[in-house]
């Protein structure tokens, strides 16, 4: 016998997306769950009906409240929407949206509760990102400018300051033009500086409620503009930074003529009629008794046929429906007669009188009469084709410009390996000929060589570093810093290179500086040396000065700036305006002549940014140039000086002979899968111990076999090998000793120059890293360090 087949009206629950629900109340027992509620949280319908509050396990344990006082409050009210989080099955978070309602009797008793889950994840997106990752968003908002110039809602940002004060740091487009207030006007002003004691006062108190929430909120407001006084809906989202809440996005949107059509609905029905037939959006008036509809001029002239826009049967509207929508949209309005509801919105397909379809958004109002019947439903309809069709065109250039991202840093750490692995043989096997006896002209060319190889390893770091920046995952480090010594010394490492050159090299440091401020030596050193560098670079005859002098002084705050002058070729003004792009230098002939990566300037600009300025220049061609920034820093009465702070790096090595070490002779493991980096790494390490005994791995899974064959004093591993990886040899080894009272020191090698790198070296059980290209300085200083003399 053949089942029967299922009503519509089941039908029309299996397909839609929201999830329809019926239970007891208050005890909550669940009567029926439509099927979709598979695909929203992964579990079965069999899982709700299980047993007596299974629903409670898939709502997120922070916004269980929000759900308990809703159905607390639910006997009094009789219905609740609500917003929280779920999750599901498979351990995903979404955001969902849940209202409902009870049922009763004509007596007034409780039949059952029903209700409808929607999942709003998709909308509540932007907040997500914003609340999660407002690091990220900051950055977004400045690179992609034009997203934020190109909503139509009217969008400011407040930063919080410290002292509880909120100073308003931009604001876009639509809102200039919406209130006739301007980015140079109110930028940086708090709303008392902008509106006054008694205007700004209101809007101080909604920035302090966002604080409180830690949530988006949202009210209406009307405050007088230059362009005129308008009703607003305006919603606040607090950004938390470091875990304070350091920002607040605000959108408004204007909703004065809305208003007014309320207003003038309530009024007079002629007097609505009047103002949406004027306004750019068509309209319609659905008698719900009669169940036929009137039409706008507007309206009919797009969506219409010949006959007349008065008295049409609703049935005609629902023809219109791309076929895709008819049966949520029939069930969202069957809810909405159901409910309580008087004004919603929502947007659907709709084909034109032409055959094509159009996305419409319907907002809709519905009248009651005196004893609370629904007799009528006005609305008006916008098109918004062209607003779906800019969402996706942003959406996939979104998506786009991230995947190019993606392969960019993946190319530079892969480029930084592969280089570095050549560079490693290139240099290691260069300093281990220096430490042998030749002629005075076999060294002259090996330090060509050597020197060669740095001035490449120079190049990928410079690379690597616009990589960082480039990425947002460069940080500064500030430091209490000798000043005077800073500059001093910095100057001083070109002195050398100045003079080869017959350039005079000189250095103004003003008398009132002080000896100690915060900042980050390391990275000022590399700007001074960038741009120090540049000025000897590109100055043939002449001199080159440095100028260090204080520009402001307020309390512990001194604002200083750097400044160098040369006398070289200048930059051509038609140049100038390319002059901090990546890969660029101002003509193809400077690169030809002097080299470079056409970094430098880039990555010098961009760490002054970092540090809260900019970089500016002067130039003349034919009479040199002279770039400077400034600093705001802050003073100190101690700090450290140069020596402290930095390595001095030799030009070439060291060429006395290796002091050989009979002691050591413990037995090294060396994992390597390069023959020529293994083979450097041995005579790296026999030069030195030649009693040392070593024996090798080709990849990590040697590695572990090799481990339980015999116990090794030191492990050198190296991290990207075939078959199995450094850092998945060296969980297994940590895993296999993890009883043992000894624990072999194991020591990454890697090409890779990222700091995440040696992050996940160390926390994968690793003791020690060491970069290739390996100076033999560091190799010994890692050896003695983890051969104690116990192990010897």
């Amino acid at each position: 016998m053949q089942a029967p087949a299922p009503s519509l009206e089941m039908q029309i629950l299996s397909a839609m997306e929201e999830v329809v629900f019926s239970a007891s109340y208050p005890e909550l027992e669940i009567f029926y769950v439509s099927p979709s509620v598979e695909s929203l949280t992964g579990y079965p319908i069999d899982f709700y009906k299980s047993e007596l509050g299974a629903w409670r396990k898939i709502i997120h344990s922070e916004d269980m409240y929000i759900v308990e006082q809703a159905l607390a409050s639910l006997n009094n009210n009789n219905k609740f929407r609500i917003r929280y989080r779920i999750q599901t099955k498979s351990n995903e978070i979404k955001f969902v949206q849940s209202q409902g309602r009870l049922i009763r009797d004509e007596s007034g008793n409780i039949l059952r509760f029903d209700g409808i889950i929607t999942d709003i994840s998709e909308l509540l997106f932007l907040q997500n990102v914003i609340k999660n990752e407002s690091l990220e968003i900051k950055q977004m908002l400045l690179e992609n400018n034009i997203l934020f110039n190109g909503s139509q809602d009217s969008m400011f940002l407040v930063e919080v300051m410290d002292n509880g004060d909120f100073v308003i740091r931009r604001i876009n487009t639509a809102y200039e033009k919406s209130t006739g207030v301007t980015q140079s006007l109110i930028q940086g002003k708090t709303p008392i500086d902008l509106l006054g004691e008694i205007l700004g006062a209101p809007v101080i108190k909604n920035f302090q409620n966002a604080l409180k929430a830690k949530s988006t909120i949202s009210y209406e407001e009307s405050i007088p503009m230059p362009a005129g006084t308008k009703v607003w809906t305006t919603a606040l989202t607090p950004i938390e930074v470091d875990g304070k809440f350091k920002f607040i996005i605000g959108a408004s949107k204007d909703i004065t003529e809305q208003k007014r059509a309320e207003s003038a609905l309530k009024e007079s029905n002629e007097r609505y009629a009047l103002i949406l037939e004027v306004s750019s959006d068509g309209w319609f008036d659905w008698d719900l008794t009669n169940d036929t509809v009137i039409y706008s001029r507007r309206w009919w002239l797009e969506f219409g046929n010949d006959e007349k826009a008065e008295n049409v049967k609703i049935s005609y509207w629902k023809s219109l429906i791309h076929p895709d929508d008819q049966e949520w949209v029939s069930e969202f309005l069957d809810n909405i007669m159901h409910s309580q509801r008087e004004t919603f919105e929502f947007s659907f397909q709709m084909k034109k009188r032409k055959g094509n379809y159009a996305h419409v958004l319907s907002r809709c109002h519905i009248q009651r009469d005196a004893s609370g019947n629904k007799i009528r439903m006005v609305g008006s309809n916008s098109d918004l084709t062209e607003i779906k069709k800019i969402e996706y065109t942003l959406r996939k250039a979104k998506e786009m410009a991230e995947a190019a991202n993606l392969a960019k840093g993946n190319f530079l750490a892969n480029m930084s390996h592969e280089i570095r692995t050549p560079l490693n043989g290139i240099i290691g096997f260069t300093e281990l000929l220096l430490h042998a006896s030749l002629t005075d002209e076999q060294k002259e060319y090996l330090r060509s060589i050597y020197l060669s190889g740095k001035s490449l390893l120079s190049l990928v770091n410079q690379i690597l570093d616009f990589s960082k920046i480039d990425s947002g995952k460069m940080e500064l480090e500030l430091i209490s810093t000798d000043l005077i010594d800073l500059v001093q010394s910095t100057v001083d490492l070109f002195q050398i290179s100045a003079a080869s050159q017959a350039i005079l090299l000189k250095l103004k440091l003003d008398p009132n500086l002080p000896q100690f401020v915060s900042l980050d030596p390391l990275r000022v050193r590399q700007v001074l040396s960038n741009l120090i560098g540049n000025a000897i670079k590109f100055t043939h005859e002449g001199e080159v000065e440095v100028s260090v002098k204080p520009v402001k002084v307020s309390d512990d705050i001194i604002d200083i700036e750097f400044s160098v002058s040369d006398t070289g070729i200048g930059i051509d003004i038609s140049s100038q305006t390319k002059l901090f792009d990546s890969f660029s230098q101002a003509d193809t002939s400077i690169t030809r002549k002097y080299g470079g990566t056409g970094l430098g300037l880039t990555i010098t600009s961009e760490l002054i940014q970092k540090m809260n300025s900019h970089l500016k220049f002067e130039s003349e061609l034919g009479k040199g140039s002279t770039f400077y920034f400034v600093l705001s820093l802050h003073v100190n009465a101690t700090g450290s000086v140069s020596s402290t702070l930095f390595e001095e790096k030799q030009t070439v090595p060291d060429e006395s002979l290796i002091i050989q070490n009979d002691l050591i002779q413990n037995d090294i493991l060396i994992v390597e899968d390069n023959d020529l980096n293994k083979r450097l790494l041995s005579k790296m390490l026999l030069k030195r111990y030649p009693n040392m005994q070593l024996r090798y791995a080709v990849d990590g899974s040697d590695a572990v076999h090799q481990f339980q064959e015999k116990k090794p004093d030191l492990i050198f591993m190296d991290l990207q090998m075939p078959v199995m990886d450094g850092y998945t040899a060296t969980v297994e080894i940590r895993t296999l000793e993890n009883n043992s009272k000894e624990r072999t020191p194991i020591i990454a090698l890697t090409a890779g120059a990222f700091f995440s790198v040696k992050d996940t070296a160390i926390e994968s059980g690793m003791d020690d890293f060491l970069t290739k290209p390996i100076s033999s300085a560091d190799l010994y200083n890692a050896v003695e360090k983890w051969l104690s003399s116990s192990r010897m």
